[in-house]
């Protein structure tokens, strides 16, 4: 038998992230805490965004009053594949508010059969360093050129960089790295569904510096017909972030050209992101570990989870920014990349221990 409570963390971050769909200064996170036979608890989060899949900390808090009564009933990890089986389609359209339990549930099972979720989930823990991406937002130049310097100057591997839809400002931003990485491969752009038409896409890239290698979501999402129209008139990869949130959205697209950022909380928790590898892989597509900004520890923690069925394959990983963001993180040793970007799977004491391995800290918690 299972119980479930809610809570908040708007814990704030150490500067405003900004990008042409949001600005955030702090973290509005779904935090759920499962307690299995009274005894075995479980944390898990999810970060809700309207812009994403249209979910909020409230819609996610309703699906669970809603669906109290079947979650319940969880007891083991067959039920929970059947539950995520049976309720497909609910899921797919409150996928934050699922990501949450499911994660406290499968924490909570972990530590209920003394394994790693990992073990639970028959998945070999690898051993390997995991390059986490640096992410810059649209923020005034200055501070922009402050935090670009600080990434160059630690060595961090991958770039991802937020346009404004500013052209002046979009290209000033790129010339800088232009100029550290003549050779494309470090820099990618995220232009978060900033233009209509292929026309308007195209037009605006061809003036930018011929810098990166891949565009995240430069139309409208889950226009798939304008995407794949710009796909054959453009060079560069295309990344596909709120296009695919669902099984479904994998359909209309095929080859290696194509790039599917991979958020554990958006695509409905661990379980739903492995079946989308899978089918990703069937489509030719490539993967990107993706997060949302202000994840805590417990998200980046069912990130590593992913990457390690990936065997750390996928061409970028995001998150793991934990106090590099936030001023604090929720768990007592966050879960982290040092100052070069890099996460060493051997060394993170938590992946050894039952469940998540994660500590967290109750008393930072705001009851919801």
């Amino acid at each position: 038998m299972l119980s479930f409570e809610v809570f908040r963390f708007p814990v704030p971050f150490k500067r405003v992230f900004r990008h042409s769909s949001a600005i955030r200064k702090r973290a509005e996170n779904f935090i759920v805490r499962a307690t299995m036979k009274k005894q075995t608890t479980g944390w898990g989060e999810s970060c809700p965004r309207v812009y994403v899949t249209g979910e909020s900390v409230t819609t996610c808090k309703q699906f669970l009053r809603d669906n109290l009564h079947s979650l319940e009933s969880i007891s083991d990890l067959t039920s929970l594949h059947n539950w995520v089986a049976e309720y497909r389609e609910l899921i797919d359209q409150n996928p934050s508010a699922f990501c949450a339990i499911e994660l406290a549930i499968l924490d909570a099972l972990g530590k209920e059969h003394a394994v790693p979720i990992e073990t639970l989930l028959n998945i070999e823990q690898t051993h390997e360093t995991v390059n986490f991406s640096a992410v810059l937002g649209d923020s005034p130049f200055v501070s922009y050129w402050l935090l670009a310097h600080r990434y160059r100057a630690r060595g961090f591997r991958s770039i991802k960089v937020k346009l404004s839809g500013r052209l002046n400002r979009d290209q000033q931003k790129l010339r800088m790295w232009q100029d550290w990485y003549p050779e494309k491969g470090t820099v990618r752009i995220d232009a978060n569904n900033l233009w209509c038409t292929v026309h308007e896409s195209l037009s605006y890239l061809q003036r930018l510096p011929k810098v990166f290698w891949a565009i995240e979501e430069p139309l409208n999402a889950n226009d798939f017909m304008t995407l794949n129209q710009l796909h054959k008139q453009l060079e560069t990869k295309i990344i596909l972030d709120e296009s695919v949130a669902r099984l479904d959205d994998l359909l209309h697209y095929t080859g290696d050209q194509w790039i599917v950022n991979l958020r554990i909380s958006k695509v409905g928790g661990v379980l739903r992101a492995i079946e989308m590898v899978r089918a990703a892989r069937e489509q030719g597509l490539n993967i990107i570990v993706g997060a949302h900004v202000g994840e805590t520890s417990i998200l980046t923690r069912a990130a590593v989870v992913l990457i390690q069925y990936l065997q750390n394959s996928q061409l970028a990983t995001e998150g793991a920014f934990g106090t590099h963001l936030l001023v604090r993180d929720l768990v007592e040793e966050p879960l982290q990349f040092a100052r070069d970007g890099s996460l060493s799977l051997s060394q993170t004491s938590c992946l050894a221990r039952p469940g998540s391995g994660v500590c967290v800290q109750t008393n930072l918690l705001q009851s919801s």
